[in-house]
């Protein structure tokens, strides 16, 4: 049975609203991806996976990199990934927990994905052994910290959100923070990891991403009492000013090896 929680029965992922919030992760958090692809030396010919794909833009820049014959991209909804597929890469309806290896790789990359998933730990080491000998798994995962806002509703909205997550999705927040433990444990070496804060200025892609992100849940959280639609909508004015910055979203990036033989 799939053990990829309820993300796709919670959220629709083939409608508009979904895609343009992908979209805005994108271009949040794209730029990092790259940077980690750079640090390993992702290079033509390697055979790279990209776990919960999303809208498609990290394998589109493994594919521009490796050549599209050699990228498969992976998410439990493929309805935004018909493009890639039309390129070249593999796009496979895919659950990272329970189905069969899609391949062996040199480069397996998951972001903001593993965090969602109710069997984490078994996905990073199933990922962990579909990896060539010396290849790499790049782990992004995120850990909110609505403790560090300067403002006080925006902190409790945040802290609805990841708490309703977690009860109905699965989501763990802080399992980001337990990086690169989980990779250790999948037997892999070398194992690396660091923090990076994006600010959320307000009015930005980041700021506005998480705008989006809050709307998914809002319904549900303020019928169950945790806040109230005027505290939303307190965030989101927040959210909106130029004049607001907070530091209140972590993003772990994890790297690991498979030992050569």
């Amino acid at each position: 049975m799939s053990e990829t929680l309820n993300w796709t029965s919670y959220v629709d992922t083939d409608s508009s609203t979904e895609h343009d919030r992908l979209t805005l992760l994108q271009e949040v958090f794209d730029g990092a991806s790259q940077e980690l692809f750079d640090r390993v030396g992702v290079r033509p010919g390697w055979r790279c996976l990209e776990v919960g794909a999303g809208a498609g833009s990290v394998a589109r820049i493994l594919a521009d990199r490796v050549g599209p014959a050699n990228v498969v991209a992976t998410d439990m909804s493929t309805a935004l990934l018909e493009p890639l597929a039309a390129s070249g890469v593999r796009v496979l309806r895919h659950d990272v927990t329970a189905d069969d290896a899609p391949g062996e790789f040199d480069l397996i990359h998951s972001r903001l994905v593993l965090e969602h998933v109710a069997r984490r730990d078994v996905a990073v080491r199933r990922m962990a052994s579909w990896l060539a000998p010396g290849g790499v798994l790049l782990v992004e995962s995120a850990t909110p910290m609505p403790e560090l806002s300067g403002d006080p509703v925006v902190g409790r909205a945040l802290a609805a959100m990841a708490g309703h997550l977690g009860r109905s999705v699965g989501t763990d927040p802080r399992w980001a923070r337990t990086l690169p433990l989980p990779l250790e444990e999948a037997g892999l070496v070398d194992c690396t990891a660091e923090g990076h804060v994006v600010p959320a200025r307000g009015g930005s892609a980041f700021a506005r991403w998480m705008i989006a992100t809050h709307r998914l849940v809002e319904d549900d959280v303020v019928a169950e009492g945790a806040m109230s639609a005027d505290e939303f909508a307190h965030a989101y004015r927040a959210y909106s000013d130029p004049a607001f910055v907070d530091y209140t979203w972590l993003t772990i990036r994890a790297v690991g090896y498979r030992a050569p033989r």
